[in-house]
């Protein structure tokens, strides 16, 4: 008797061909071991960040202060290690708030189309020339300086390339004949969106939020290196290479090991999202 074949689903097949690229697994790893650290950091930072020695000074790394310590005193693996909770939580939580936006508001003007598109789409084009820069120091000035608002100033940024992106799904996927059977059957434009047009743009989706991550961490670095972004005692990776590049002359390791660490972390996400991208769209796989 012949065995019946066991199917699989496509994401599972996703999954097969992420295993065969190496070099996104192991980013995959080392993301996975940085979150587990930022998320353990405060019972296994041998100091807590706020404390200083200032009889001790800067001084290199050492066996009782492995990545060093600031001209403070302080130690540098534990700002490392808060400073990744920071930066991480910027990158998560913006590109969430850039995905929310963008998902949604780049359905509804691609699946409505007609004026409706071009005023939602002319509006992202407006956005798109302001200087975010600006649009941040606006924030900051009328509302004050927050974590909080650094997340909502971000992902307010972030999200006008996604709307673009997930609209030119959109637009070919609503001709596809399962749309056309959704509309007979009688359901309403928000079923067909939530069912039907976001779910089958998922995998655009979820590529560009891994691309999404790094460049949101970048920019959080920037606006911190511009002093914009997260204020002392806090750090984040781009607090800690701002006052890394004012001593570096001196003290190079405070430069070096936050942008290590920074690059580091960029590069992972960068060849995760390209592994994602290989995965869930063979069609542009080299293989």
């Amino acid at each position: 008797m012949q065995e019946i074949e066991q199917g699989s689903s496509l994401t599972h097949d996703a999954y097969l061909r992420l295993k065969k690229n190496k070099l996104a697994m192991l980013s995959l790893y080392l993301l996975s071991a940085l979150l587990i650290l930022a998320v353990l950091t405060p019972w296994i930072a041998p100091y807590s960040y706020e404390q200083q020695d200032l009889e001790l000074g800067a001084s290199p790394p050492a066996v009782a202060h492995w990545f060093g310590t600031d001209v403070l005193g302080r130690d540098q693996l534990t700002r490392v290690l808060y400073g990744s909770r920071i930066s991480l939580a910027v990158g998560l939580v913006a590109t969430f708030v850039a995905l929310c936006i963008g998902v949604l508001y780049g359905a509804i003007a691609g699946f409505v189309g007609g004026r409706v598109d071009q005023v939602m789409m002319r509006l992202v084009d407006v956005l798109y020339a302001l200087p975010f820069a600006i649009f941040i120091i606006l924030l900051t000035v009328v509302f004050g300086r927050s974590i909080l608002l650094l997340f909502l100033a971000i992902g307010a940024v972030e999200w006008l390339t996604m709307a673009r992106i997930i609209r030119g799904q959109v637009l070919s996927l609503k001709q596809q004949e399962f749309i056309q059977a959704a509309t007979a059957m009688g359901q309403t434009r928000w079923q067909i969106l939530r069912k039907h047009l976001i779910p089958n743009a998922i995998g655009p989706i979820v590529i560009y939020t891994t691309l999404t991550i790094p460049s949101v961490i970048l920019l959080e670095s920037f606006l911190s290196f511009l002093g914009l972004g997260i204020q002392p005692p806090q750090s984040s990776w781009g607090s800690l290479i701002s006052y890394g590049v004012e001593t570096m002359e001196e003290y190079p390791w405070l430069l070096v090991i936050p942008g290590l660490t920074l690059s580091l972390t960029l590069f992972s996400l960068n060849f995760l999202g390209d592994g994602l991208r290989d995965a869930l769209d063979p069609r542009t796989s080299k293989d």
